[in-house]
């Protein structure tokens, strides 16, 4: 069988100010340049945030680069949910670096030439296509939280500010279309574009991106636990009251048994925020418009050797967080090799948690085969 061909990427190191404070955070910005595939493209965005600093977390981690990687070549395909699609012709194409000059586009501008002007539907962009189907062109963000890196500032106590720092790397990524803008935001732009650096601290030209029309929220250890509690990115930022756009979470060995350390005390904050996105009770389906409702997919991977939160602690996690149904001998009893795939799909919302056996904490060695179950995970929920 002849090998799928892998998209050219266009990768660079910016740096951008958190939204809170503007301490300087340390970003691999990865875009497409070229895609192929036959489908119509729906552009996502994608961050992927790393294991706890002051025990050496930053975004060079064996896991991140997994996921950096998987991401920028899998051909991720997902069921399309009023996407924005653009057609395959209109992929995106970097233009050369520019060294000087305000009025030529940056490294990372996104070719207009043959992109649409207005936003086309599915069957727009291509009638002869599976009209159930689109193909997801990823702009990924894998960046290194305050103190981390060469990131500015230091490790928080509590954890606010590095929910900040995610959060900032959403705004960024939203920074370069809107649904009722064209596919390229005119001076009319009604979102300031952010401020961007490079590593000597000048400002650059920010990249000009396309409307994304749905996320993937992922994180390794302390990474996901920052990341379990930013909600599903708002279709139109401007709109805080609007719908919000459908979102993928990634979290890659959860570390509910050491969330108080992490955190300084402040885990049940974290549980809530949590389950408040994870976990739809009936009383919130009831009072909540359907026009507003995302519709969220959550996947945790985790060892039966984990250092830091046993396969017990956290299914129980997930059952109080998730309302996952864990099977009775899972919780009756420490034996966790019992099941090691279980998942639960409810109005909007599906769980999914596998276990892998004789697998720590850090995935060293083993990381073909976290790829390998997330990918098994990505085909399940979204069939060809």
């Amino acid at each position: 069988m002849a090998s799928l061909p892998i998209p050219r990427r266009y990768r660079s190191i910016v740096y951008i100010p958190s939204r809170s404070d503007g301490c300087q955070l340390e970003v691999c910005l990865s875009v497409p340049t070229t895609v192929s595939s036959t489908l119509p493209q729906a552009y996502t965005g994608v961050v992927i945030a790393h294991p706890y600093g002051p025990l050496g977390g930053s975004y060079n981690n064996n896991v991140v680069g997994a996921l950096l990687q998987w991401f920028e070549t899998y051909p991720l395909q997902a069921t399309r949910n009023d996407d924005y699609i653009y057609p395959s012709s209109s992929t995106p194409t970097a233009k050369k670096r520019h060294s000087t000059g305000s009025t030529t586009k940056s490294s990372l501008d996104l070719d207009s030439s043959s992109t649409p002007t207005e936003e086309q539907t599915l069957s727009e962009a291509n009638p002869n296509n599976n009209k159930s189907q689109v193909s997801l062109a990823c702009v990924i963000c894998a960046f290194n939280f305050r103190g981390c890196g060469k990131s500015k500032g230091r490790t928080s106590w509590f954890g606010e500010a590095e929910r900040e720092d995610y959060q900032t790397m959403i705004d960024f990524l939203q920074s370069g279309g809107s649904p009722s803008s064209s596919f390229y935001p005119g001076e009319d732009v009604h979102r300031q574009a952010p401020k961007v650096y490079d590593e000597s601290g000048n400002e650059i030209t920010p990249p000009r991106l396309p409307f994304l029309s749905r996320f993937i929220l992922s994180g390794f250890s302390y990474g996901g636990l920052i990341a379990s509690t930013i909600p599903p990115p708002l279709r139109d930022p401007t709109v805080p009251d609007g719908p919000r756009l459908p979102t993928s979470y990634i979290f890659v060995s959860y570390p509910a048994g050491v969330a108080w350390f992490l955190t300084s005390g402040s885990h049940g904050s974290f549980a809530k925020r949590a389950k408040a996105i994870l976990h739809e009770t009936e009383s919130s389906s009831r009072t909540s418009s359907s026009a507003t409702k995302p519709t969220v997919e959550a996947y945790f991977i985790t060892g039966t050797q984990d250092q830091f939160t046993s396969p017990k602690t956290l299914l129980s996690w997930l059952k109080a967080n998730t309302g996952l149904n864990l099977p009775k001998p899972v919780v009756a009893s420490e034996d966790t090799t019992s099941v090691t795939s279980w998942a639960q799909t409810q109005p909007d919302t599906s769980v999914h948690v596998d276990i892998v056996d004789n697998v720590d904490h850090f995935w060293l060695d083993r990381e073909q085969e976290l790829l390998d179950r997330l990918q098994a995970w990505w085909t399940s929920i979204h069939p060809n």
